[in-house]
């Protein structure tokens, strides 16, 4: 790990405690909607974009949190029309892209001389949010499951290639 890499990580220390922070603030739905707002944009957006490259035919989208019937609240969601064996996996877990995202952030931010500056907290908020959405639900965990072929397909092939 060379010495950039760890001073992105060390830079993404104040956002990794906001995140947990705003983790623990989750009681106060109206709160912690508003906080994660960007995250869950970019969450939403992640789905609804891969979903479109993959034929999964989004229809609609919602930033507006909701209750489940099963009591939990969805923070977003988007709709797919043909989200079938073939697109479930990369549609659902594509908000797993926002990891190299946050990570490209911190790496511009510290590329060269990094010194405090008043914008670092407004990034720091952004990126908290953004490592809070940028996971899967456990919905989108379960959808992409339909894509069981693949995951088939990407194990055998993983035996075949170190057995």
């Amino acid at each position: 790990m060379t010495h950039e890499d760890l001073t992105a990580l060390a830079y993404l220390v104040p956002a990794t405690v906001g995140a947990l922070v705003m983790k623990a603030g989750s009681g106060r739905l109206a709160v912690f909607s508003f906080c994660v707002l960007p995250g869950t944009l970019i969450h939403e957006l992640l789905h609804l974009l891969v979903g479109a490259m993959t034929g999964a035919k989004p229809v609609s989208m919602s930033l507006f949190p909701t209750r489940q019937p099963d009591g939990r609240i969805a923070l977003g969601s988007v709709t797919f029309e043909n989200l079938r064996w073939f697109n479930a996996a990369p549609t659902c877990l594509a908000p797993l892209l926002g990891l190299p995202v946050v990570w490209l952030i911190a790496k511009a931010r510290v590329a060269e001389a990094w010194s405090f500056e008043q914008w670092d907290l407004l990034i720091w908020a952004g990126l908290s949010a953004q490592l809070l959405s940028c996971w899967p639900s456990s919905t989108d965990l379960v959808q992409s499951l339909r894509s069981w072929p693949l995951y088939l397909a990407g194990v055998s092939l993983a035996m075949m290639h170190y057995l």
